[in-house]
Order: structure tokens, then C-alpha cells, then sequence
């Protein structure tokens, strides 16, 4: 064969050197994803296992697990009257009495199948429900009322965008003049609305500085007040975990697929029936739609979705992250029985 004029001959030892480098290199990237680190994202917030319960960033409170994967009967105890936005001083009381159960609906997360569970629950022990779903006003600070238990539901934020899309993005299901509720409409590619505009944290339409969406729901009216932010969300991040952390109970969509959660949360509640296929307004026509006309995802959508829901990845990941260690199907859920005594009845 013939040479090249003026090549020059690399020498096998630096060969192997950089095979050797781009060796490590996968190896590492390799121990970072196991790790639940994302190179391009950063490491993880510490365990949720060891983060604190408090008033606001920066105050001392009691340290408490999860409440997704550590639910507890305990109810908060508040100086702060039931109309502030933030509570501090909490402390908390372990043989209080229980009159209700208040219920915050975040949609398209298994709320659903939530709110029919605890309204069982409710009935049984004769106490009273409240619920607020996303997109009201919440009346009622959690942790405001020591004769309550606190109730929410999570789910992986990109996916539960791209259910919602799938449920009223695609075609309308709003009011009894939506597309899909009515029986002469016949869904197609062509009239389906494109996945491609699903940009937005609100879906279609553009919210102020693209706020994540727990957090604009989770700090009304805090966040639509004060506008956008200041520091890439970090102070309403450390605002709407505060909140979190408050609830006594939040349940996984994720996990509800698992008997052994469906059961650990009946034990939790002492009462049966939790799970089960419901039907939710729109649902089957939705259901069937979806199935005749398949939604192919574009990945640079939900590329873009995920860096719109950095954030409450973030806290979805806080608050889930203490699974992780263990083998899926070996996972122990250590919820606590639910005392009949302590609830009074309305």
C-alpha cells in the first residue's frame, strides 16, 4: 500500500490509551445512570429519607421520611393561623383525634381512583372528605388543621403530560359539546390537534416564564402573584417540597400497578377496595380514540417536554427517590396500620 505524503504514524500506546479512555469514560457514565444521576441534569437531591419538615427554607422542623413511601398517621400542629400561605412552628401530634380527610386532585395521575378510595374510606368511618382538584384555589393550607389527614397523588411529570394530551389535548373532551362526546364524530390523524404544539407547561398555551406545573398548582396563589422567578425556580422548588412534605400520605401512580401497594395502602387506611378500573368522564371515548388513531411521539417533543419539567422531575424524583435501592420485586411497604379509635365521627 501505498503512503500518504506526510502522514504521520500514531503509536499503538496512544491508541490504547484513548480506547482505554473511552472505556472508562462508558463505565462511568454507566455508574452515573445507576446512581440516578443524569450527566446532563446533575446528581440528585440527598434521600428524601433525611430531608426536613418546616415552615419555610432555611427553619427547623421535624425530619421525616417520604410521605410517598413513608406514609404516617402524625397531624400537623401549627402556631400560624389555617389562612397562612406558609406554616411554621409545626410540630406534631401523634393521638390526636381525625375528622376528615382532605383530598388535593392533581389530574391525570390516578386521582380518580384516589378520590372513589377515600371516599369509601371516608363513609366507613363516618368523618368528613374535602376535595380541591388542580386549577382552583386551595382554600386550605396542608397542615393547617390538626384534625385532618392530607392526601395527594404523583406521577412522573412527562408522562402525566403526555396522558393528558392523549386524554383532552388530541380532541376536546370539555363540556357535553367536546369532539369526543359526540357519537357522530369520527376521530382521524387528520383532525386530530398535533403533538408537536404540546410545548407549553400548560400544554397549548404558554404559561408566564413556563412555571412548572406542580408548582402552579401546588403554590397558588404564591406564584401567580409574585410572577416569574428569580433563581431558576429554586426558592418555589424548596417551597412546593416544604408543602409536600406535609402530607400525611401521597400515593404513586406508578406504584399502583404493584398488589402489594394497592394492599399496604388498604392496611394504611384499614379499608378495602383500593384500585380497580373506574370510568372517568370522557375516559372510554378518550380510550377508544387513542386506540384507533395511535400517537406516535416525537422524541424532540419530549425532549422538550422533559427540559420544561426539569423541576418537577426534580421533586418527583426527591420524593420517589427512596425506592431505588431496592429490587423492584422486593420492595417493603412499611405503611402504618390506621387506628379506628382516633376518628371521630362528623
Amino acid at each position: 500500500m501505498k503512503k500518504l505524503k506526510n502522514a504521520r504514524v500514531i503509536p499503538s500506546t496512544i491508541v490504547m490509551a484513548c480506547i482505554a479512555l473511552i472505556v472508562v469514560d462508558c463505565v462511568f457514565l454507566s455508574r452515573m445512570h445507576n446512581l440516578g444521576i443524569d450527566p446532563l441534569l446533575g446528581a440528585p437531591e440527598p434521600k428524601a429519607t433525611v430531608q426536613k419538615i418546616s415552615g419555610g427554607r432555611g427553619s427547623t422542623g421535624k425530619i421525616v421520611p417520604s410521605p410517598v413511601c413513608h406514609p404516617h398517621w402524625d397531624v400537623a400542629v401549627s402556631k400560624d393561623s389555617g389562612g397562612s400561605e406558609i406554616l411554621n412552628d409545626l410540630s406534631w401530634g401523634a393521638n390526636l383525634p381525625i375528622k376528615r380527610i382532605f383530598f388535593y386532585h392533581v389530574r391525570k395521575a390516578g386521582g380518580t381512583t384516589v378520590e372513589k378510595y377515600l371516599k369509601t374510606v371516608t363513609t366507613h368511618y363516618g368523618i368528613e372528605y374535602k376535595e380541591i382538584e388542580h386549577g382552583h384555589a386551595a382554600t386550605e393550607e396542608v397542615g393547617s388543621r390538626n384534625d385532618t389527614i392530607y392526601v395527594t397523588n404523583l406521577r412522573d411529570p412527562v408522562e402525566r403530560s403526555i396522558s393528558h394530551f392523549k386524554y383532552e389535548g388530541r380532541w376536546s373532551c370539555k363540556g357535553r359539546d367536546g369532539e369526543l362526546m359526540n357519537r357522530s364524530f369520527i376521530p382521524t390523524k387528520e383532525n386530530a390537534r398535533p403533538f408537536e404544539n404540546w410545548t407549553h407547561t400548560q400544554g397549548f398555551y404558554p404559561s408566564p416564564c413556563d412555571k412548572p406545573f406542580y408548582f402552579g398548582i401546588l403554590l397558588y396563589p404564591i406564584i401567580h402573584r409574585e410572577g416569574c422567578t428569580s433563581d431558576d425556580w429554586i426558592t418555589e422548588y424548596h417551597l412546593a417540597l416544604n408543602r409536600l412534605r406535609r402530607y400525611n400520605i401521597i400515593i404513586s401512580l406508578e406504584q399502583i400497578k404493584d398488589p402489594r401497594y394497592r394492599e399496604a395502602v388498604e392496611d394504611f387506611f384499614g379499608v378495602k377496595g383500593f384500585g380497580g378500573n373506574l370510568r372517568q368522564w370522557c375516559g372510554p371515548e378518550s380510550k377508544a380514540a387513542n386506540k384507533k388513531v395511535p400517537l406516535l411521539t416525537d422524541p424532540s417533543v419530549v425532549s422538550r417536554l422533559t427540559r420544561l419539567n426539569k423541576m418537577d422531575y426534580r421533586l418527583y424524583r426527591e420524593l420517589t427517590s427512596c425506592w431505588d435501592n431496592d429490587d423492584q420485586s422486593e420492595v417493603h411497604y412499611s405503611f402504618p396500620r390506621a387506628n379506628a379509635s382516633r376518628f371521630v365521627t362528623k
